[in-house]
């Protein structure tokens, strides 16, 4: 006579009793797991699809361009239709707008990670300026972002909300070039929309002169010049900060 104690598994039971046994405890399971189960709401399904199109779009996008970039072959690497991308989003271009702030999210999050990782100021200092000097290697997303700026220059709406884009991009920056001085104990600065302006402008356009170089020894002087201007500003910014606090005492 079996041990009633032991699991039914430990049981010998014939073959179909246990096949019985098998698909009596799938089906409760399964019923727990879908009690468990909460569907999705409008819109957090709508959430998803548009991440999903996001997702699809920025892989499309550096990989054909911008131009060559059919709404029907985003859709289709989305796994979604037409009609679907029209539900999302009214066009093309709306959709490159979100694909640019989910690129502009993911870079004020890399800043502000090295911000927590890094408590020592010179050191925080130092691997946001190696940050900055590394951004030659966005290639891709240069050239992609100059046909999107030469598309707005010949259209109004989307040269608004480019810009739009562009002041969230430079508040970001300026913030975290104002938090630098503020947790380096230096007295605050006057222009950190300036300072950030400034690097932004460099990493531009120190970029898309790298697409059309020739030369592999220049590539040292790119990075070098990054560096030069990374640092320059920094230090000229604390300085002009110093001056006018003594100044004002």
């Amino acid at each position: 006579m079996p041990d009633l104690a032991q699991p039914s598994s430990a049981v010998n039971l014939p073959s179909s009793a246990k096949h019985k046994l098998l698909h009596s405890n799938l089906y409760r399971d399964t019923l727990l797991y879908m009690k468990h189960l909460r569907r999705l709401t409008r819109r957090e399904s709508r959430d998803a699809t548009r991440a999903r199109l996001i997702a699809a779009a920025e892989k499309v996008f550096i990989r054909f361009g911008f131009d060559a970039s059919s709404v029907e072959r985003i859709a289709e690497a989305a796994g979604f239709s037409r009609g679907a991308f029209y539900s999302n989003f009214k066009d093309k271009d709306e959709l490159f707008i979100a694909v640019l702030n989910k690129r502009r999210l993911a870079i004020s999050s890399a800043l502000e990670e090295i911000v927590r990782r890094e408590p020592n100021i010179a050191r925080r200092l130092r691997a946001v300026r190696d940050w900055y000097v590394n951004q030659e290697q966005q290639g891709p997303w240069i050239i992609l972002e100059t046909e999107f700026t030469l598309r707005a220059s010949r259209n109004r709406a989307v040269k608004v909300r480019l810009a739009g884009l562009r002041r969230q991009e430079l508040e970001t920056y300026a913030a975290l070039v104002a938090e630098h001085f503020s947790q380096a104990r230096r007295p605050p600065i006057d222009r950190p929309e300036t300072i950030a302006l400034s690097l932004m402008a460099i990493v531009q356009g120190l970029g898309r002169l790298s697409l059309i170089n020739t030369d592999r020894s220049a590539r040292g002087r790119f990075a070098e010049a990054r560096n030069l201007v990374f640092n320059r500003l920094i230090a000229i910014e604390g300085g002009a900060a110093a001056r006018n606090a003594e100044a004002e005492k």
